[in-house]
């Protein structure tokens, strides 16, 4: 997959696109010094195109989180189309030469900096749209076409 050849709009169609998660009962998993959960997803109306939806926290300090939905090829290309993270750093967006603040905010993917070399989700912007994992995740789902499970889906506890 050629991902410079993906326009702002067929980025956006793919973050906009209703989306059904697979496996609702994932589970999480330690790695790291983070836990992490994995949704596999895929298009509402095309279940042959993927996502995955993934949620880390760090497992000493709450507040570095991020939730994220990306695109995913069947010739194992991965694209991270949205990224929802927490309070725990300041971002500096390379292209633009400027700074989001020490606060919640939201990764995008864009062209013009899959163009240019650098992280396709290099972008983000400050949000206040939530101030936990949780909130992040409903975050996601609400801008990203998620459908919401019928459960609760953020059990903090790690389940092997």
């Amino acid at each position: 997959m050629d991902l410079k050849l993906l326009t702002d709009g067929d980025l956006e169609s793919m973050r906009r696109v209703p989306k059904v998660i697979v496996n609702p009962r994932a589970r999480w998993v330690a790695k790291g010094g983070h836990r992490e959960r994995n949704f596999m997803l895929h298009d509402a109306r095309d279940a042959t195109q993927a996502y995955r939806l993934f949620l880390r926290v760090s497992v000493t300090n709450g507040s570095v989180f991020s939730a994220g939905l990306a695109r995913v090829w069947a010739s194992d290309d991965v694209l991270i189309l949205s990224r929802y993270n927490g309070p725990y750093h300041a971002h500096r967006n390379i292209i633009e030469r400027t700074k989001v603040p020490f606060g919640c905010h939201r990764h995008i993917a864009t062209q013009r900096y899959i163009v240019a070399g650098f992280d396709a989700d290099g972008f983000a912007e400050p949000t206040s749209g939530y101030n936990s994992i949780e909130g992040a995740f409903e975050c996601l789902c609400r801008d990203c076409g998620v459908a919401s499970p019928d459960y609760h889906p953020l059990q903090h506890e790690l389940e092997f």
